[in-house]
This record gives C-alpha cells, structure tokens and sequence, in this order.
C-alpha cells in the first residue's frame, strides 16, 4: 500500500491529478485494503457463530433428555392429584345434597342441614308422610 500512496502523491507533484483527485485515491486504496481483511472476518465470525449454534443445539437437546422423565413424573402427579381433588368435591357435593334431603321443610339456619324433621327448630315434629 505504501508503493500505491506514494504514487499518488508523485501524480499530484507532476500534476497529473489535483488533491481532490488524490484524496479519493488514497480513500480507495484504503477500502480495498481493508477489504479482504473485512471479509476474513467476516467469515470467522460466522463459522464461530455456526459453532456455537451447533453447541447451544446440543445442549438444549441434552437438557431436554434429562427433563423429560422428570416431566412425565411431575404429569402423573398432577393428574393424581386433579383425581383426588375431584373425588373430594364430589363426596363433599353428595353430603351435601343428602344433607339436603334429610333437612326439614322451615330451611332455618339453626338447624338444617344437619338436623332432622324430628329435631328441626327443637320442636317434634309429626312422623307422617313427607311432602315431595
């Protein structure tokens, strides 16, 4: 490149070119210099970044092998327990259901559901047919 500058700077001495002229010489020989070397890196940049893709590949693929017997245990604990809640509600909904059939027509607070027709409100009650 020094034999290039120097040869403008000579163009310019003879008279052959102005400094204008030179200044956009110099500028090129610059870029066409830096060129290759931009290139160059360019490439290493990107076979690294291909490398490290092929790594965080691998890695992912290895973190997700040793999840997933984890996983698959933490599923059928849920679904375990999803079924141990649903039975919870449904007995506690037919408790209170037959608590319900086994209420008293007043519907008081006090006492229903947990009472019976004979000890509603804490006055006995008649034994006959129960209305439906």
């Amino acid at each position: 490149m020094q034999n290039e500058r120097m040869q403008v700077l000579k163009m310019i001495e003879d008279g052959k070119i102005n400094v204008d002229d030179a200044a956009k010489l110099l500028e090129a020989l610059k870029v066409s210099t830096q060129g290759p070397d931009i290139n160059e890196k360019f490439k290493e940049f990107a076979c690294d970044m291909k490398d490290f893709c092929k790594d965080v590949t691998c890695k992912i693929n290895e973190m997700t092998k040793k999840a997933e017997p984890k996983v698959k245990e933490f599923a059928k604990t849920v679904v375990a327990k999803t079924a141990d809640i649903a039975d919870n509600i449904s007995q506690s909904l037919n408790e209170k259901v037959k608590n319900m059939d086994d209420c008293c027509e007043c519907n008081c607070d006090e006492c229903c559901p947990t009472a019976t027709e004979e000890t509603c409100c804490d006055e006995p009650k008649d034994n006959g047919p129960r209305p439906e």
